[in-house]
């Protein structure tokens, strides 16, 4: 249950720290001409602006404008995925675009080296830019110039972090040199940069097939596929339904999609060898295989549960305890659909010793395994009374003091004590079901025996599940096991 978060944790960090909309794009000589368009407070996004920033300074004759990426909503207002103060920083970014363009990269710069909410006032000092004039002007012109920036965007089609080159969206790796000669490129011959005197480029390796199978409703995770250029440059994937008759002839024992798919040649595994080691990827056929399950998915090769929600938390997980209550009071107002059928799952880790005993590892330590193993001995000894007491456990679920929970369920305390190694043995092989499904973050939930899905305000999204009572916390919130 760790192996996709480590695979995620370990490979997708990243460095965080005018006015008239576009016309129709048009044919024009090439100018090395950067536009970037990103959220305020995107890591990935200020991925690209460092290296763009770079290429530019390499490229004297290169240039380089970022525009705020924002959503608009029905009524016209302007939203972003980061709440009001990755909005407020949009708002400031559309300012500098329109009003002080010669000044923006600087205040970019010197912003990310100043992430505190009030750092932008810093980063406008350094760019020479007063912070009071350019708060009060971001308040009185900010929305027209968002306007501005959001027209831009999308005139040019791009809804989520994306670079441009003369117009033309890039599609190469997120890698410093593959920028450089795409910008250098598309330079005037007499402005281009000349490589080194003497020297020859080495032949670089053809990346292996690489394939991206994707169910209904599932997209593409383009920074998953950035993770994978970072093995093998100018890697790209050919993307399959999972129904498609060249899925099924091509990976027909597929257990689980989005999966990315390698070509398992001699260079791929050594390239992945820690991470195969690791057991983050699968072996399968002649390729090497990694499932993707941090938004939506499909169990392929799992049975159907009809009428079923497997939720999997972790006890003492604020977002899995945020879940558990509002759907025991979904259940409880018969807010789910007829005949739904609820089931509480664990998450964490089993292994034995060198004497033969079950040694238990979970996120938020021995205290969470072991009212997770209390929860299932009671679920099986006291089934009428297992939905009142994790209510109960839950109103103070990190308190030592279980016993005010189980004597408010009407629970003898003596029994459910006595229970514990019983519950020990139902954990383990709680825990190795739930690892075997590669589940590490809480809440998730699996619909029907076979969708997958994090958080609950994606189940909310499912037909028949739209009254689910909000849990109160940021869509796709939880506790990632490490």
């Amino acid at each position: 249950m760790k192996k996709a978060v480590l695979f995620l944790a370990a490979l997708l960090s990243v460095s965080a720290a005018s006015a008239q909309p576009a016309a129709p794009a048009k044919a024009a000589p090439a100018a090395g001409r950067m536009t970037l368009y990103l959220e305020a407070m995107d890591g990935q996004g200020w991925q690209w602006f460092f290296l763009a920033d770079a290429v530019r300074r390499g490229l004297p004759a290169a240039g380089l404008t970022v525009y705020p990426l924002v959503t608009r909503m029905e009524d016209g207002t302007f939203a972003a995925r980061r709440g009001e103060a990755e909005l407020a920083e949009s708002y400031r970014l559309a300012l500098l675009a329109k009003v002080w363009p010669a000044r923006q990269l600087n205040y970019l710069n010197a912003r990310s080296l100043s992430p505190a909410a009030d750092g932008w006032r810093d980063a406008a000092l350094f760019a020479g830019v007063n912070p009071d004039e350019l708060e009060k002007r971001a308040a009185a012109e900010g929305k027209a110039a968002l306007a501005a920036a959001y027209a831009r965007s999308a005139a040019a089609g791009a809804d989520a972090t994306a670079l441009f080159i003369d117009g033309k969206r890039y599609d190469g790796s997120q890698r410093l040199m593959p920028l450089y000669e795409a910008v250098n490129s598309a330079l005037p011959a007499a402005k281009r940069a000349a490589p080194p005197a003497g020297y020859i480029p080495k032949p670089k390796p053809a990346p292996p097939g690489f394939w991206v199978v994707l169910s209904s409703g599932a997209v593409k995770n383009d920074q998953l596929v950035a993770v994978f250029d970072r093995y093998f440059e100018g890697i790209k994937p050919q993307v399959l339904d999972y129904d498609s008759p060249e899925r099924a002839a091509k990976f027909p024992a597929l257990e689980f999609v989005p999966a990315y798919i390698v070509a398992g040649t001699p260079d791929a595994k050594a390239r992945l060898a820690n991470e195969l080691q690791a057991g983050l990827f699968k072996e399968s056929g002649g390729y090497l295989v990694y499932e993707d399950r941090q938004r939506r998915g499909l169990y392929a090769g799992r049975p159907e549960k009809k009428n079923t929600v497997e939720l999997f938390v972790m006890s003492q997980c604020p977002y899995g305890v945020l879940a558990e209550n509002a759907l025991f009071d979904a259940e409880k107002n018969n807010l789910l659909p007829e005949g739904t059928k609820l089931e509480i799952h664990y998450i964490g880790d089993v292994k034995k010793d060198e004497k033969g005993e079950f040694v238990f590892s979970s996120l938020h330590g021995q205290p969470e395994w072991e009212e997770n193993a209390r929860q299932l001995f009671i679920a099986k000894a006291f089934p009428a009374k297992h939905r009142s007491y994790v209510a109960e456990r839950n109103k103070d679920y990190s308190s030592p003091d279980w016993q005010k929970a189980a004597k408010a369920a009407g629970l003898d305390e003596k029994a459910v004590e006595a229970g514990l190694e019983e519950g020990k043995r139902l954990l383990a092989a709680e825990f190795e079901a739930t690892s075997a499904l590669g589940i590490g973050t809480s809440p998730s939930i699996i619909l029907g025996g076979k969708q997958f899905m994090v958080g609950l305000g994606e189940l909310m999204k499912a037909p028949g599940f739209e009254k689910v009572p909000p849990p109160g916390q940021a869509s796709g919130a939880g506790c990632a096991a490490k």
